[in-house]
């Protein structure tokens, strides 16, 4: 069992269901499904709970009853909260639109990037940082003597991410020639993986010239909210089980092939099951 701390928004998401794709200028049908917990905090950190892991979270929410509702359902799945600042404002909603095909668009109201007070200097043995913003890489740099650092890769890779694993999605290189190098640039030489999600191709882990590829799950995509922390907890529970790079990958492959599979953004039951047999 590992101490793991997610720097990771906890989110209130409002799901609609579309008819169809998203077109300019469309009008489409859609069934309102109310709202659920989502955000890093949540995808990412519920699977570790029912992995055996200790996971706390580090997130700010507004004082305010969506907050309020945040923090019981977070505690209700075995979260550790004390970490979670509250503000004197409004949490406010995402709106999730997942359309027939699975694919979802999230729209958000703007957020200061703001970090929780307080964050542990040690007591750690993974930290995991999904949190936007520039703020947050001084906080990262003073972990990576005392735990593994995996970073979620920002936005736009406009803010440095000092960690050992970096975890972006293909697309968000774009036709980038030497991905390697450029991790490097935003996360510094402590980096030992870049590790890329890559869909239906499956996953790749990078490491200068070195390339470890696993294949997708054939599944059938029904919601992609939150497979990319759902496949970042399986990678996190690998290694901290002392995998070695190919396993783990696997491992997060096979906990991300769950994400997409279920209407829900955090870890779906499934899941749970399969975990429960020793996986």
């Amino acid at each position: 069992m590992s101490r793991i701390l997610l720097l990771a928004n906890l989110n209130c998401d409002h799901v609609l269901s579309l008819s169809e794709p998203l077109v300019a200028g469309a009008r489409l049908h859609y069934v309102d499904q109310g709202r659920r917990l989502g955000g890093g905090a949540a995808n990412t950190g519920i699977g570790l709970v029912w992995a055996g892991h200790r996971v706390a979270i580090a997130s700010r929410i507004g004082l305010d009853e969506t907050g309020d509702w945040l923090l019981a359902e977070a505690r209700s799945h075995g979260l550790d909260c004390q970490h979670v600042e509250r503000f004197g404002g409004e949490t406010g909603e995402l709106l999730i639109l997942v359309d027939a095909t699975g694919e979802r668009t999230i729209l958000r109201q703007p957020r200061r990037p703001d970090l929780p007070g307080q964050l542990p200097q040690s007591g750690v043995d993974c930290l995991y940082v999904n949190y936007p913003g520039g703020a947050v890489a001084q906080y990262m740099a003073s972990m990576l003597e005392q735990c593994l650092v995996v970073a979620q890769y920002p936005k736009g890779g406009k803010h440095p991410r000092p960690c050992h694993l970096l975890v972006a999605s293909r697309s968000d290189l774009g036709e980038m020639t030497d991905p390697w190098a450029h991790a490097l640039t935003l996360a510094g030489d402590k980096l030992q993986w870049l590790v890329l999600t890559e869909g239906k191709e499956g996953a790749v882990a990078i490491h200068g010239e070195e390339r470890i590829r696993v294949a997708a799950r054939p599944v059938s995509v029904v919601d992609t909210t939150g497979a990319g922390d759902a496949f970042a907890a399986g990678l996190i529970h690998g290694l901290a089980r002392g995998m070695a790079m190919a396993d783990a990958l696997q491992c997060a492959v096979d906990w991300g092939a769950f994400a997409v599979a279920s209407q829900s953004s955090i870890p779906s039951q499934a899941l749970k099951s399969w975990l429960a047999q020793g996986h």
